[in-house]
């Protein structure tokens, strides 16, 4: 967020070749927050399943015995 605010004040500044690489350092962080945030939803919905398996198995153990 600092760095697009940083961006848009060197834009104001005509400062552009700061701007731009102030921008894509931006969106550079935005993308890596995203594929994090992504990882992370994975992460949540992958133990859910292994827990949902694990429930499931040890109902069937208990059926079975």
């Amino acid at each position: 967020m600092k760095k697009r605010c940083n961006a848009a004040q060197a834009m104001a500044e005509k400062d552009y070749v700061r701007a731009r690489l102030l921008a894509e350092q931006a969106q550079i962080n935005a993308q890596r927050a995203e594929a994090m945030a992504s990882s992370v939803k994975a992460k949540k919905a992958a133990y859910a399943l292994q827990k949902d398996s694990r429930v499931l198995r040890q109902k069937i153990d208990r059926h079975t015995q």
